[in-house]
């Protein structure tokens, strides 16, 4: 008897532990520009969107520059237009290449929807990139956030 107890009670919490393991609370896109241009601007799409842990108040965005080059990857991140008390727009720059830290965080704060991300970088020649975002809540708490890729350069 004891046995199955202790067996339902694994089995509850390692289910537990699949459900959560399955709602990230961060999201990461990889990219590279390959053309070699300095003009080069990879953008993406981020939803936000009440996944049933909250309505979303704001997407939050850094990225990091992977490769060891001149070139420095940046990050903008728009939505809206009428933006009078809170800003449309964001931007970011990682300074440092190949290392473990992102650019400063930027956070524009314009509710539910679709936010474009622009990624770009610095000078001439390939470079990779990692971007970090999540959407979250007023009370910031990660809420839905979906990322669909629409150019890449």
């Amino acid at each position: 008897m004891k046995f199955s107890n202790l067996k339902g009670i694994f089995v509850s919490v390692f289910g537990l532990m699949a459900l959560y393991a399955g709602t990230v609370s961060a999201h990461n896109q990889a990219g590279s520009f390959t053309t070699g241009l300095a003009a080069a601007v990879d953008f993406y799409q981020a939803t936000c969107f009440d996944d049933g842990s909250g309505a979303p108040s704001y997407l939050e965005a850094q990225v990091k520059d992977m490769t060891a080059s001149t070139a420095k990857a940046s990050i903008l991140v728009h939505k809206g237009t009428s933006c009078t008390t809170n800003k449309c727009a964001q931007f970011s720059v990682d300074t440092t290449d190949s290392n473990t830290t992102y650019s400063p965080l930027v956070t524009v704060k314009q509710g539910a929807g679709v936010y474009s991300i622009f990624v770009m970088h610095t000078a001439a020649g390939t470079d990779s990139y990692d971007v970090a975002l999540h959407c979250k809540t007023a009370a910031g708490v990660h809420t839905g956030t979906s990322v669909v890729s629409r150019q890449q350069q």
